[in-house]
């Protein structure tokens, strides 16, 4: 039943605003830039041959629209964050300041952006690399098929790494007992060293 709210005709124009973006962002790049001179009929060639090149590519329009969605997202969570701060009594100018001022909270934002791209990657490309890293080559005999197989599946069954599911994998390893140890300790090192550095200071 189609509503006011059906968004499913943008979908048809998934490949369109990937495009757009690259175009503006690579105009933007070159116009602050000025990589090759101040012309801006040069850049916007530039800006659009690199925007349809990337319409050539499936992969590059599927990373970033994973991508953009998990960064409004973030926009969006730190923009209410900082409204947050300014009920209790917060001024903007002290809030950027405090941006501005602090590392920390550059390497917060490009430790999000570097996650986000790394999951958009893993989601485009992680199934397809399991898949080709789990077969079989074609020289190898038919036992050593058999036994490739009866491994992944046995594998499988106790929840393992070597499956063919490639969040199966990402799941399993995330959450393995060691995984989570060395997270809790390099978390505890993290605000250690931040407390020592801070009372020093």
């Amino acid at each position: 039943m189609a509503t006011i709210l059906d968004l499913g005709l943008l979908q048809s124009f998934s490949s369109i605003f990937p495009v757009i973006l690259i175009f503006a962002m690579v105009f933007a790049i070159l116009q602050k830039t000025k990589a090759v001179g101040d012309s801006i009929g040069i850049n916007s060639i530039i800006a659009v041959a690199i925007s349809f090149m990337a319409l050539l590519s499936d992969t590059i329009i599927k990373v970033i629209n994973f991508m953009i969605p998990w960064f409004v997202v973030a926009i969006i969570f730190f923009l209410l964050l900082i409204l947050l701060f300014q009920v209790f009594g917060a001024k903007e100018s002290n809030i950027w300041d405090y941006v501005k001022n602090d590392r920390a909270v550059g390497w917060v934002i490009v430790g999000v952006a570097i996650i986000i791209v790394f999951a958009a990657f893993a989601n485009v490309l992680g199934q397809q690399l399991t898949e080709a890293s789990i077969q079989p080559s074609s020289t190898s005999s038919s036992m050593y098929s058999s036994n490739t197989t009866n491994v992944y599946s046995s594998s499988t069954n106790s929840g393992g790494v070597a499956t063919g599911n490639f969040q199966q994998n990402i799941y399993s390893t995330l959450f393995h007992p060691k995984v989570l140890g060395v997270l809790v300790l390099f978390t505890i090192a993290i605000f250690a060293v931040a407390l020592l550095t801070g009372s020093a200071a």
